[in-house]
């Protein structure tokens, strides 16, 4: 039949993966390794992000807030390539890179509830000095958790690089 209909494309056939409730299935321990968060502050955070999340309809098998921010955090505890997060979160390629945008921007929505720095002189002054405390670190006022990643320079060639990059 497919010979005879011009433009037919023949193509797999739709399949849903099976999806894991990591939430409940692991405990605290195992659930913190994988997360590099504790259940309560992923309840937390679903508190605050989960109306962002919720499909409007039921079409699809559609994916729960929880396991949106689930698959998000993997993503950002293993600093992996999309498709190792959406094979372990049960869902496409395509849609963990939906999910991973939707979900960083409700989290970054929140900034100016969570993340606030000193604006008074004398506040910045007593932030400097606690940090010093702490470490003999000058004149810092803050700081965030990250990993460093080595970047190779491209030497003389970074602009065709970026360039390029922006082109395809």
């Amino acid at each position: 039949m497919k010979n005879f209909l011009p433009g037919y494309v023949d193509r797999r056939p739709r399949r849903f993966k099976r999806r894991m409730n990591y939430f409940d299935d692991l405990d605290d321990i195992e659930f913190k390794m994988r997360f590099r968060l504790n259940k309560n502050s992923i309840l937390l955070i679903l508190n605050h992000i989960e109306e962002a999340l919720i499909f409007q309809s039921n079409r699809n098998n559609p994916i729960t807030p929880m396991q949106q921010l689930l698959l998000t955090l993997r993503f950002y505890a293993t600093g992996s390539f999309i498709i190792s997060a959406g094979d372990f979160a049960g869902v496409s390629t395509t849609s963990a890179h939906r999910i991973i945008h939707r979900v960083t921007n409700a989290i970054a929505r929140l900034r100016l509830r969570f993340v606030q720095f000193p604006t008074r002189n004398n506040e910045i002054k007593k932030q400097q000095l606690e940090f010093y405390k702490i470490s003999r670190f000058p004149r810092i006022i803050d700081c965030i958790d990250c990993t460093h990643v080595r970047v190779q320079s491209f030497g003389k060639h970074i602009i065709l690089f970026i360039v390029l990059s922006y082109l395809f």
